[in-house]
């Protein structure tokens, strides 16, 4: 009796996940979940170490097309792919779908990170960055940042024994600010109060 009812106990559990397998729903898009739990983790970050994961998601795209569901890291994920994937996620107004990541990225980059904003807080942050990152603007920067570690170069490391490169490179992180988005030349005393009048 008791062997005929552990088999069972142990035959549900498998039969139950056969049937949920089984079933298909025009709304899921195509996929596999993987190992519970595990999913699909591991193999990417096996390719993300291999410096692969750019051939994980190809292969993946040929297995499945463009839109496929996974598991990454315990969470049921959609991966999308294409031109027409990034306006879907990028020019929706937020209503269609909302970009969420996992605790561990949050607590890395905060929670209003351009990954985490929807909607017109996305927009209106993208845009911004846009403007900034166009190629003209970018040329005037790239000059404006050479001039400034080559002097800074020439003023705290040419000619030093010993250099201490943590605060040097915040100086360097600063300056580089005031000149770039401030507009605070060097001629100009640069400080925090400075910068504070700056942006008022």
């Amino acid at each position: 009796m008791s062997v005929f009812l552990v088999s069972f106990l142990l035959l549900i559990p498998i039969l139950l996940l056969l049937r949920t397998r089984s079933k298909s729903s025009e709304r899921v898009p195509p996929g596999s979940l993987g190992i519970p739990i595990i999913g699909q983790s591991l193999g990417l970050l096996r390719a993300m170490r291999a410096n692969t994961a750019e051939n994980w998601v190809e292969e993946r795209i040929k297995k499945y097309g463009p839109v496929s569901k996974l598991s990454l890291f315990g969470k049921p994920t959609v991966l999308i792919y294409g031109q027409a994937a990034n306006k879907f996620m990028f020019s929706s107004g937020g209503d269609t779908i909302v970009n969420q990541q996992t605790q561990s990225i949050k607590m890395i980059l905060g929670d209003r990170s351009l990954l985490e904003l929807s909607g017109v807080d996305h927009s209106r942050v993208r845009g911004a960055l846009v403007s900034f990152l166009k190629p003209d603007s970018l040329k005037r920067y790239v000059e404006k940042m050479d001039v400034e570690v080559r002097r800074h170069l020439d003023i705290y490391w040419q000619g030093k024994q010993q250099v201490k490169v943590l605060p040097l490179m915040k100086k360097l992180t600063f300056n580089i600010i005031c000149s770039l988005l401030f507009g605070i030349e060097r001629g100009n005393k640069r400080s925090i109060p400075n910068l504070i009048q700056s942006i008022e």
